[in-house]
């Protein structure tokens, strides 16, 4: 995995982001979308009615292959504009707000691809906007029926900065921590509370499956540690792909291989984890009447009735239109998960509620053409004035620099951090300082399994 590209993905504006036709298919980090994702086993009584079949507007392997080169010229799809609240729709029925050209090409790097059945829309109901950094601040709230840490997270030493050294404001140091005053407000650990799961012989098993969620036969992967113990409470981590990509990218890393699976936190578990990768509907997350939320909420059920799981480590990681819906997951049940990392986000599924602290990771790149950074400012700053935090402006670095800065926000509630890690690159989860992006090399998997194991349970 050596190279990336992003073909007619999401266009972004500081303020404004439109989910667009094509995809965000990355044939470097993640892998390519090409990759099939037909249900191959049934789980609550749902049955997948195809053996092999792709998930509605990927492009079939070899149809307009994937380019290699990094991102694409001009992040925008040639021909046609972009509509602002259309779902999409197999067939390529488009929602109110105006069509995209069907049967578009994209103009990116190497080859066009071709949109099957016409191009869709896929990021209805945009919200504009954003919560302001400062503010009205909620402090300390709890989460409820989850067993999660409340108030009662510790606070590190004053000025600790993270590993990797210490860059001043202003400065940039390579994979520094920059700590702006005051004193860091750590994770904080919390007892184990195990699902009804738990000491069950249980029915799921690693690989593809389907489940029943509004009335539709939705699938996802599953990756159950090989060494399962029914009497051991997991962690349980969701991963949500990009634009154009699908689970099996999630599940199977790409380009990059195990290295990279569930953006290389499979790894760093070393079996320690129950991973899943939900598939979105035209593989994307436009979350239409809360489709997709309500598909995060019977996958909890499922497998907490059916695995050993610790309720209180419920994490969601995710990339572009993932990354939307992991935002979208951190306002709506901020009080179910743990902690959400955000790569390269925007607001692109929504953000019900939206007013309780949950632990918060962005990861940005400071040039990234197809969702601006300033976008992923507006993500971090909802969480910055829920979780209580100081509103700063934390360092990023030059372009130009091939180096990555990462904050840690203070004065945070307790057991509530926000983090900030921008980098000198454009849109991609795998950044490399010096340059290039490649789950094997890439410092952002390290980042986030540090982030979110800050809040290991004790048995």
């Amino acid at each position: 995995m050596n190279s990336s590209t992003l073909t007619g993905i999401v266009l972004c504006f500081p303020i404004i982001c439109i989910a667009c036709s094509g995809s965000d298919s990355r044939s470097g980090v993640g892998g390519a979308s090409a990759s099939t994702t037909g249900g191959t086993a049934t789980s609550q009584g749902g049955s997948s009615s195809q053996s092999s079949s792709a998930t509605g507007g990927s492009a079939p392997s070899g149809t307009g292959g994937h380019a290699t080169g990094g991102d694409q010229a001009g992040g925008a799809q040639a021909g046609g504009s972009p509509a602002t609240g259309g779902n999409r729709a197999s067939g390529g029925a488009v929602g109110t707000g105006g069509a995209r050209q069907t049967g578009g090409s994209n103009s990116g790097i190497g080859g066009a691809e071709q949109a099957s059945g016409g191009a869709t829309t896929t990021g209805g109901g945009v919200t504009t906007g954003g919560a302001a950094a400062g503010g009205a601040v909620t402090t300390g709230g709890t989460k409820a029926g989850t067993g999660g840490a409340g108030t009662g997270g510790t606070k590190a030493g004053t000025g600790g900065a993270g590993t990797g050294g210490t860059a001043a404001a202003g400065g940039s140091a390579t994979g520094g921590t920059s700590s702006i005053g005051g004193s860091t407000t750590a994770g904080g650990t919390s007892a184990a509370t195990p699902s009804s799961g738990c000491s069950k012989t249980p029915t799921l098993t690693s690989g593809s499956k389907t489940i029943q969620s509004g009335g539709q036969s939705r699938q996802y992967m599953i990756s159950v540690p090989s060494n399962y113990d029914k009497s051991h409470p997991y962690r349980l981590i969701f991963a949500f792909h990009w634009n154009g990509g699908t689970m099996n990218d999630i599940d199977g890393g790409g380009s990059s291989g195990a290295v990279w699976s569930y953006y290389g936190l499979k790894a760093q578990a070393n079996d320690s984890t129950i991973f899943v990768a939900p598939q979105g509907i035209s593989n994307g997350w436009a979350n239409s009447g809360g489709r997709d939320l309500t598909l995060v909420d019977d996958l909890i059920k499922f497998i907490e009735g059916d695995l050993c799981v610790d309720t209180t480590q419920l994490f969601s990681v995710g990339f572009s239109y993932g990354g939307g819906m992991t935002y979208e997951l951190a306002c709506a049940r901020a009080t179910v998960f743990r902690a959400a990392a955000v790569y390269s986000g925007a607001q692109l599924s929504g953000c019900d509620g939206g007013k309780q602290p949950i632990a918060y990771l962005g990861i940005h790149g400071v040039s990234d053409g197809t969702c601006n950074i300033a976008g992923g400012r507006t993500l971090r700053d909802t969480f910055v004035k829920n979780n209580g935090c100081t509103a700063q402006t934390p360092p990023e670095p030059a372009a130009g620099s091939g180096t990555h800065i990462c904050t840690k926000y203070q004065g945070c509630a307790a057991g509530y951090p926000v983090e900030w890690c921008a980098f000198d690159g454009g849109h991609t989860p795998g950044n490399v300082d010096g340059g290039g992006d490649d789950g094997a090399k890439t410092w952002t998997k390290g980042e986030v399994w540090k982030f979110f194991t800050q809040f290991a349970s004790t048995p």
